[in-house]
């Protein structure tokens, strides 16, 4: 967990500018060649990225989105009210960082709200005093600030997702991401800036002195 943790944060910490040598137009090529199931993969990192470093620097306490729920008895609704707890920025970072499944911004909030609407529900349902029951809803409601269409379109959208913004995401990761199957692309990373993780030989540069790894297993290529 600690190191899925660190491989993230190095994602959206590294804020360097990447040269564009030939081997990237070579990277897009075989990209485009995957499985569509493999680039669905690699583009939710990608998006699992964005929406990491979208998010940095803002206050972990801030909310992100409420819980409101109603009940129906004797053929009337009542008013919306407001459960507690909300929905905070510390709570979506947690969710992108160290669920063991890629996950994006929009699945992180979906994940909550059902585990939430569950709850509240069921908490209503055994403190109603109503012969009979009651009918119980709950919807989730943003925060204006983080509504998806106020967020960067690469939170939200997969399609606003370009073989560039994953090649740039691979390059910021220390190694490969988990279930990596694809050691032919290695070899096209590393002039780009790929670090040791990848069994890139270190640059000159490099202030670890760090020597080439396996990417296709062992640390530091293995990621929980």
């Amino acid at each position: 967990m600690n190191h899925r943790r660190g491989v993230l944060l190095v994602v959206f910490a590294c804020g360097c500018s990447i040269v564009d040598p030939s081997d990237r137009d070579e990277l897009r090529h075989q990209i485009a060649a995957m499985p569509l199931e493999e680039i669905s993969r690699l583009t939710r990192l990608a998006m699992n990225a964005a929406a990491l470093d979208w998010l940095q620097g803002r206050p972990p306490g801030d909310q992100m989105g409420k819980l409101q729920c109603r009940y129906q008895a004797g053929g009337q609704w009542t008013e919306w009210a407001d459960q507690e707890p909300s929905y905070i920025v510390q709570d979506m970072r947690a969710c992108l960082i160290e669920e063991p499944f890629l996950v994006t911004y929009l699945m992180c909030k979906d994940e909550w709200e059902a585990l939430q609407r569950q709850i509240r529900k069921t908490d209503l349902m055994n403190s109603l005093p109503i012969p009979g029951g009651a009918t119980v809803e709950c919807r989730f409601v943003w925060d204006f600030r983080y509504e998806p269409d106020k967020v960067p379109a690469k939170l939200t959208d997969p399609d606003a997702v370009d073989t560039d913004d994953i090649i740039n995401t691979l390059i910021a990761l220390p190694a490969p991401p988990p279930g990596w199957a694809f050691p032919r692309l290695v070899p096209l990373l590393c002039p780009l800036g790929a670090g040791p993780g990848w069994g890139c030989p270190p640059t000159p540069t490099d202030p670890t002195g760090g020597q080439p790894t396996d990417p296709t297993g062992g640390q530091p290529g293995d990621r929980p």
